[in-house]
Order: C-alpha cells, then structure tokens, then sequence
C-alpha cells in the first residue's frame, strides 16, 4: 500500500513551491507596473502647459531631484523657497522658505531678495535690492542656478 501520511507532505510541499513561485512573479509584475507608471508621469510632467509668462530653466543643480533642464512656469509674482507653498519650490538646504521673488513689472521682469540667508545671485552678482531680469539671466539661489527663458 501506499503511505498517506507522505502522500501529503509531498502535496504541501509541491503547493508551498507553487505559492513562492507565484508570488516572486507578482512581485515582479509590481516592480514593473509601477517603474512604467513612474516613467509615464516624468514624460507628462517634461511636457508643461504654455506659460505666457515665461519659464524658470534648471541649468546647473548639485541636488537630487532637480534635474537640469527641469522647467518652472512663471506666474506674475513668482516665490522661490525651500516652503512646498512656494511657487518654485526647491529642496535644498541652503534655501530660505521664501528665498526670492520675481515680480513682472509690464514686461520686465524684477528680482528682489527675500532677506534669505545665503543670498540671491544673477549672473554671478548677489541681489542686494530689486534687479531687473532678461531673459538668458541665470539666477542662482542655494546651490541651485535657473536660467530665464
């Protein structure tokens, strides 16, 4: 005759392999779903809505998750900070909250100081009072520099 008792232990072992199995491949179809989500989003987000305003342009960044070329569209009073209700919000450390202000003066652009620790800069030279702005001027607040487009 036959033993009932291995009989069994077989059949849970065959169905313990079959569940690691299948949940190594689910685990897997998860990896996948959701690094294809990832990449459709950063495709939709390279293409922004038309700004009449005009644009801030990342061209020279030393911090993770400010890739240069990443764009920020202008509003006529735009804030850059560190706070997320900051218009241009940007994750560095050597920003203020509220680090500086853009303000479109007919259709000129001015840069003002927001009495930010480490100072705002345009085109090398630090902002001590409101500036005007052209477009191809590249401003650098913390260790992060946005070029006026």
């Amino acid at each position: 005759m036959f033993d009932l008792a291995n009989i069994s232990i077989s059949v849970f072992i065959f169905l313990l392999r079959f569940a690691v199995v299948f949940l190594l491949y689910l685990f897997l179809w998860q990896v996948v779903r959701v690094v294809t989500r990832d990449l459709q989003v950063r495709t939709t987000v390279g293409s922004l809505p038309p700004s009449s305003y005009g644009y801030l342009v990342v061209s020279s960044s030393s911090q993770p998750g400010v890739p240069v070329g990443k764009s920020f569209p202008l509003s006529p009073t735009t804030i850059i900070g560190r706070s997320t209700d900051a218009h241009i919000s940007l994750n560095d450390t050597f920003l203020s909250s509220e680090h500086a202000r853009m303000i479109l003066r007919g259709d000129v652009w001015s840069l003002e100081d927001l009495n930010s620790t480490n100072g705002t800069f345009l085109n090398g030279l630090e902002v001590r009072a409101a500036t005007e702005l052209h477009p191809g001027d590249v401003v650098r607040v913390g260790r992060i520099e946005l070029k006026l487009a």
